[in-house]
């Protein structure tokens, strides 16, 4: 070091380099620090996979070298940049613990939902890691103020080039790549990629923060115009309807489909998986047909939030994307239109809270009351999976707990006994070989029958379902569906096995079929007794073809419940409805049952209302109750 005067010393350049260095590191220490989980546990994976440590150090390095190039001095540059990574990480912390989901840069547009959200929690600021930032950027401001070196002009211009430039060639390349994060996830034992909030305490803040942009972005509609938009949700009119008042219980069923209804089957009628179902599905007090859903073999989520609410996942994105993971703030949903009709409201899943985000996602749309695995009050499981008898008792439980007072109330559940995979070793007992009249592969007949006893546990779990509401004296809609077909071996392997065309895009009824699950739409003696539950069907105009979208299932119920008027997104609904019943990355199915892949300029109209009703709904709109 060289002497400048009494009180300041110039550094060389030498000791630049090291500390530019060492400064990092701490930042980065200081960050780990700061963040949920183990500290110790997140720096053990940075030693154990170096490109951890690399892709969460070097944003690190450039905000330095951007801030030492700006201000001319390397102590006052760690201090800015140690405030931005910690203050971030300390948000980051505060975030998972109210909504059990880490900061992402989408949350910097809903800046006054997080302020109105801070007066609904209990948030603890942390003041000893607040007054560590503190420290930690003082004791580098005054070392500033002993300590300088100001390179000349020309050297900072190059210093602030060159790190400018290789953020900006790594964000370009390295930070969005879903091979490399999906990579080093697969290298730490026991983490999974759904765990999102796990995700960044493992492998970093940093680098999964800057792994987010530009994941799970709403994509701007052509002709995109909020006042228009915002002129169509003032269109409603009062409807002269008193709504109808019922329980309403809506039950996604993991993986459920018809697979066994196919030709290659040779179960007596009695012993096929779906005989119970049917019982229910084709009695007179039940409207059933197929919902065309936005995955294929996965996707769970993307089919709650279709339904729940009226928007489709594949009109979030011209690219897959997980519908779950673009909500972060409040949207209206069918959970809010019965909410404001006075009924009580519940979400419940036999899955961990964290996974697809439920927890903090539910809250967002109006579902405030939550039921996740670990708060069963008996749970039990079939396999790996709790079980859907399980599923049907505590679901009862909640419905008789619930209507005590006397209130209606909206139920939105999502089951799970029947995820993949469909191996011999699901069960702890060998079930029964499919019975098929076609020879299939060893893997198709191992997939097939373990399958199917889960879909007999479904249709059993359903009609045990409608024998008790059956026997209730309040009126009660239980809605049922499947959210995604199974994935059964290598390119649709057994599907194709047994004669289907699953997953065949070369023309437009095969590929709906690819994502077409059963659906029902059921009413107990009681609410057909008070409402005339026929009658109501015969007025909502069903197509001639028996698939519908799945985000008209919950318009359906709106429509039968004389709701009409309580919200303009599901007035319009309607009205899509009856002029394209189906939907689907460019198939349709029209009224009358004809199957198109392209639309007159009317048709196309309706497409794009929903489509750009749907960016207001999840990006502008304010929802505050």
């Amino acid at each position: 070091m060289k002497r400048v005067s009494k009180n300041r010393k110039s550094l060389s350049a030498a000791w630049v380099a090291v500390l530019y260095i060492v400064i990092s590191l701490a930042i980065l220490a200081v960050a780990v620090y700061l963040q949920p989980g183990s500290a110790t546990s997140t720096l053990r994976n940075f030693l154990r996979d170096p490109r951890l440590l690399a892709l969460n150090l070097l944003p690190i390095l450039a905000v330095l070298g951007l801030s030492y190039a700006l201000l001319g001095n390397l102590f006052f540059a760690g201090s800015l940049t140690g405030v931005i990574f910690h203050a971030l990480s300390l948000v980051n912390l505060i975030k998972v613990e109210c909504r059990k989901d880490p900061l992402v840069p989408p949350d910097f547009g809903l800046f006054g939902e997080a302020m109105q959200a801070t007066g609904e929690y209990q948030l603890n600021l942390h003041p000893g890691r607040i007054a560590l930032i503190t420290a930690f950027a003082i004791v580098l401001f005054l070392l500033g103020l002993r300590f300088k070196r100001r390179p000349k002009a020309w050297k900072r211009l190059v210093i602030g080039l060159v790190c400018v430039g290789c953020m900006a060639g790594a964000m370009m390349t390295v930070y969005p790549s879903k091979d490399l994060y999906m990579d080093m996830i697969g290298k730490i034992d026991g983490l999974t990629y759904t765990n999102v909030p796990k995700v960044f305490d493992e492998t970093g803040f940093v680098y999964c923060f800057l792994h987010n942009f530009g994941l799970y972005e709403v994509e701007k509609p052509a002709d995109y115009d909020r006042a228009e938009v915002e002129a169509w949700a003032d269109e409603t009119a009062a409807s002269a309807k008193t709504p109808v008042r019922a329980n309403v219980i809506f039950v996604q069923c993991e993986a459920f489909s018809d697979v066994f209804d196919a030709p290659a089957f040779t179960y007596a009628p009695e012993d096929n998986p779906m005989y119970l179902y049917h019982q229910v599905a084709e009695g007179p007090r039940a409207l059933s047909g197929r919902i065309i859903v936005s995955n294929f073999g996965a996707g769970t989520a993307n089919t709650e939030f279709d339904v729940l609410t009226g928007m489709q996942t594949n009109m979030l994105n011209s690219t897959p994307t997980s519908a779950l993971r673009v909500v972060h703030k409040n949207v209206s949903t069918l959970a809010r239109i019965f909410r404001k009709q006075g009924y009580g409201s519940w979400f419940m899943h036999p899955g961990e809270r964290w996974f697809y985000n439920r927890e903090s996602v539910y809250h967002y749309f109006g579902l405030d009351n939550q039921t996740f695995r670990e708060d069963f009050s008996q749970l039990s499981y079939k396999g790996s999976w709790p079980s859907d008898d399980c599923f049907r008792q505590e679901l009862i439980r909640e419905y008789e707990r619930q209507t005590a007072g006397g209130a209606p109330w909206f139920a939105f559940t999502v089951t799970v006994q029947n995820h993949q995979a469909y191996p011999w070793s699901k069960y702890d007992f060998k079930v029964p070989d499919a019975q098929l009249g076609v020879p299939v592969s060893d893997e198709a007949m191992e997939n097939l029958s373990v399958y199917a006893e889960g879909i007999r546990d479904s249709s059993k779990m359903l009609r045990d379902m409608t024998e008790y509401f059956d026997a209730q004296d309040e009126p009660v809609l239980l809605v049922f569906w499947g959210d995604h077909l199974p994935a059964m071996g290598a390119n649709f392997g057994a599907f194709r096995e047994i004669g289907l065309t699953t997953g065949d895009e070369s023309n437009v009824d095969s590929a709906l079929d690819t994502y077409a699950t059963p659906y029902v739409i059921w009413a107990n003696e009681a609410f057909d007794a008070q409402y005339g539950f026929r009658d109501r069907v015969n007025k909502l105009d069903m197509g001639a073809d028996d698939r519908i979208s799945d985000i008209y299932l919950g318009e359906l119920v709106y429509e039968l419940l004389d709701m009409d008027g309580s919200d303009a997104y599901f007035d319009y609904l309607g009205q899509a409805r009856r002029a394209l019943p189906v939907i689907c990355m460019g198939r349709y199915a029209l009224p009358d049952g004809t199957l198109t892949d392209s639309l007159t300029p009317e048709q196309q109209a309706v497409e794009d209302k929903l489509h750009k009703w749907t960016y207001y709904r999840v990006v502008e709109e304010r929802v505050t109750e």
